[in-house]
């Protein structure tokens, strides 16, 4: 069964992981491994931002490279359920962030996915 976000936030105490979607743009230092990747997070105004990690982080698999772009889901974590839109950090519980060490985010909720 499927829970809504709010159910989510009403039955547990703290903040709760769901998933976020993301655009992997692309795929380098593939000759060391795991290789990185860099995704991009449309945020609730608009802004894309530019998120770096490791592909097995992003969920990016070998045969997946060669299809870039593709729309991939990371883990994040509700902070703030504010009705369309939800404040999330890509801090938890991966510690994601953009080139600029940013990791809080605010996005619309159907970008959003429980785990």
């Amino acid at each position: 069964m499927n829970k809504t976000i709010f159910e989510a936030l009403y039955f547990n105490i703290g903040n709760v992981m769901v998933e976020c979607k993301v655009t992997v743009i692309e795929a380098f230092d593939l000759d060391y491994y795991p290789g990185w990747c860099k995704a991009v997070l449309k945020d609730s105004d608009g802004d894309e931002h530019i998120l770096v990690d490791k592909l097995p982080v992003i969920g990016v698999t070998d045969d997946e490279i060669s299809k870039l772009p593709l729309e991939k889901f990371i883990r994040v974590e509700i902070i703030n359920d504010l009705g369309n839109i939800v404040e999330i950090t890509t801090e938890k519980p991966d510690g994601i962030e953009t080139e600029d060490g940013e990791s809080h985010f605010m996005v619309f909720k159907d970008i959003i996915k429980i785990e």
